[in-house]
């Protein structure tokens, strides 16, 4: 590796643009010649360059053993910074990216790659989060530490989306042994196993219910939701569709688009047991043409 090569490595590992190394001593050009080997830098070149990249200039002329941990540790802060900052797109991108791939580094990459899964779900692109669930399962068999929320996490999700299309299930997931997965307090988590249960076995029978609608919030849309579903099961149509409509309409609630697809499929069902045709038509439009764009 020439030195251009490694100033270029160092300076992306470091989130630098050309413009904001080359200050005012050196063109961007030149910078350009440098790193693409077209030009080698004088000694006192070298000298300002490692200054403006905080190393010194030893080690821009140091053999490769000695510039991998250097790297490694400029990567650990830009991490730690871009995670503790919730930026988890920038995570997944630094450990992609990255030179060296050790536990520590597979155990980020799985936790911020379902973090940008989640993140796509939550706005309805399911094709693409289906693949980061896939890839964030593949890490954490990649790694020693015990990453059985990860899994968890997708799981509980892959089974979600399962309903919604049986083309969102997962090899990867269903290789996992959800007997082990910890169950978490995540409020949507926690929404999506009581509602998998309830359209398995009936919402009624779903054990310690009250309970876990108390835990993530009488008043949050996920409790709502399956509030509604109880009085459909009951036959009580008119009443779960006032909560539906309050769901779907209001402005205090901010849901994933695949629950707003259920709630649709809801409603539809409400409207038609209660003689609102033009209703039901209406909501059964809508539920295609959400369907149609979450599995776009």
């Amino acid at each position: 590796m020439h030195i251009g090569e490694k100033i270029k490595r160092l300076r992306t590992a470091k989130l630098m643009t050309q413009s904001e190394l080359v200050g005012r001593e050196i063109t961007r050009n030149m910078l350009s010649r440098i790193e693409n080997g077209a030009a080698q830098p004088s000694m006192s070149t070298i000298k300002y360059i490692a200054e403006r990249l905080n190393v010194s200039p030893s080690f821009l002329l140091a053999e490769e053993d000695d510039e991998l941990l250097y790297f490694k540790s400029a990567e650990i802060s830009n991490l730690k910074k871009a995670y503790a900052d919730k930026n988890y797109e920038l995570c997944r991108q630094i450990c992609l990216n990255s030179e060296w791939r050790d536990d520590e580094l597979v155990l980020v990459l799985a936790e911020s790659t379902v973090h940008v899964a989640i993140y796509e779900f939550f706005h309805g692109n399911l094709r693409r989060a289906a693949v980061l669930f896939d890839e964030a399962i593949e890490c954490c068999a990649e790694t020693v530490y015990n990453t059985d929320h990860v899994l968890a996490l997708a799981r509980r999700y892959f089974e979600y989306m399962s309903f919604i299309s049986p083309t969102l299930d997962s090899n990867a997931s269903d290789a996992v042994d959800e007997a082990r997965l910890p169950l978490l307090k995540d409020a949507f988590f926690v929404y999506a196993a009581i509602f998998l249960q309830g359209e398995v076995t009936g919402y009624s029978s779903v054990p310690y219910m009250e309970e876990r609608l108390s835990a993530i919030g009488e008043e949050s849309s996920f409790a709502m939701h399956i509030r509604a579903k109880l009085l459909m099961e009951r036959g009580e149509y008119s009443e779960s569709c006032i909560i539906l409509k309050s769901l779907l309409f209001g402005d205090d609630y901010k849901m994933p688009e695949p629950m707003i697809y259920f709630i649709l499929c809801d409603l539809e069902v409400c409207c038609k047991e209660t003689e609102d045709f033009k209703g039901a038509y209406g909501f059964s439009k809508n539920k295609i043409e959400l369907m149609q764009k979450l599995l776009s």
